[in-house]
């Protein structure tokens, strides 16, 4: 059983995730497929680690559960009785829930519409203030009579070899999944023994000022990769929000297929003009298949000149293997038609890819020119010494 004016830098941590390289644009996230965790069942219980950004009155939370009447494991029965708690964090190094509940919000599986199976907007009993930079704890438990014969999953992103941090740009401390059974009771951060696998929550934290943070991205379309080789090559096109931003450097993650060839990396304005090209090459510059059971990784580019990304402008970054070799890449769905709020996603673009007949959307379960999934992929910049005021180039929006 293995899911505001300013748009974020790195999903979580605001507008302005900042590193010690500087801030991140664009996901900034990773992930290989969904996992599920079926609550009640084997008193299987979950908590969402999470910092509170910005702060304020926690008004409810958004989770993915997962159903499915096709195949076990994911549901059984009614679906159970799912009482969601918000608990103060203990304080202490492992950072564990504490026990001390300051809201709950409690769910029928049976009560739910329909369309609201898998992604419940559950509100609190309360709203209670959380204190911006703290850590708190979204607890998910079975309260059913037969947990065992009447449950529900909660979805994760999971990763087959993620290293640490789990996600590029993000603490662990700042965002996890924690749980504990009834043969092991105490709380542990989810990953799989003697592996590197590791579960990331998708989870939205809705405030009451209407402000929300978390991470909205709800399917990995790794059966549904594209190509880079010769004229086949991906993109993510974009138009930039916020404020201006000097790149120093570019990473995506791919699955190295054959050959030893060069990545390239290619940012172009909205018309098409090149504004840097880099080039990444040698052994380790990707997994192969074999590598491990994902065979994906992140490549990483120095961008020459360090361009700047102005604000209401468009771009593309391009990513092709002209020479002997073969890569490929897979996106990830955003939840914005499922619920989710903008700010727990990159809403600046979305991904294509080519052929070499021209660029479309993204193709899935049968559907063509899909433009609600974004590569896996993130800037690195560096903070602007003065905002600059760059002129509109042609075809750029």
């Amino acid at each position: 059983m293995k899911k505001l004016a300013l748009r974020h830098l790195c999903l979580f941590l605001g507008p302005l995730g900042a590193t010690a390289q500087g801030a991140f644009y664009g996901p900034c996230i990773q992930a290989d497929a969904l996992a599920n965790t079926p609550i009640g069942k084997a008193g299987l219980a979950v908590s969402c680690r999470f910092r509170a950004r910005p702060g304020g009155a926690l008004r409810a939370v958004r989770p993915y559960l997962i159903w499915s009447f096709a195949r076990k494991g994911y549901h059984a029965g009614t679906g159970g009785t799912l009482k969601v708690e918000l608990q103060a964090d203990d304080g202490t190094p492992a950072h564990l829930p504490s026990g001390q509940v300051l809201a709950t919000a409690g769910q029928r599986m049976t009560l739910m519409p329909t369309s609201d199976r898998f992604f419940p907007q559950l509100t609190f009993d309360r709203a209670p203030l959380l204190k911006a930079g703290s850590l708190y704890h979204v607890v998910f438990t079975n309260t059913d009579a037969d947990p065992e014969a009447n449950f529900v999953s909660v979805n994760a992103l999971f990763n087959r070899s993620a290293g640490t941090p789990q996600q590029p740009g993000l603490a662990d401390e700042d965002w996890a999944m924690l749980f504990r059974s009834r043969a092991k009771p105490a709380w542990v951060v989810r990953r799989t023994p003697g592996e590197d696998e590791s579960f990331t929550p998708i989870l939205e934290l809705d405030y009451a000022n209407g402000q929300s943070q978390g991470m909205g991205y709800i399917e990995f379309w790794m059966g549904a990769p594209k190509p880079i080789a010769g004229p086949a090559a991906v993109r993510e096109r974009f138009t930039v929000t916020g404020a201006p931003r000097t790149v120093v450097s570019l990473s995506v993650r791919v699955r190295r297929l054959e050959g030893r060839a060069a990545l390239v990396a290619t940012l172009e304005g909205g018309d098409g003009k090149v504004l840097a090209t880099a080039k990444a090459e040698g052994q380790n510059l990707a997994p192969s298949p074999s590598a491990s059971l994902g065979g994906c990784g992140w490549v990483t580019f120095s961008l020459p000149g360090r361009p700047v990304l102005a604000p209401g402008r468009t771009y593309q970054v391009v990513f092709s293997c002209p020479g002997p070799g073969r890569f490929e890449a897979f996106p990830m769905r955003k939840g914005t038609d499922k619920g989710f709020s903008e700010a727990t996603l990159f809403a600046d673009g979305h991904a294509e890819f080519t052929d070499g007949r021209g660029w479309a959307g993204w193709e899935q379960w049968g559907k063509r020119g899909l433009t609600n999934a974004d590569l896996q992929f993130y800037f690195t910049c560096a903070p602007l010494e003065r905002p600059l005021a760059l002129p509109m180039a042609k075809g750029d929006k």
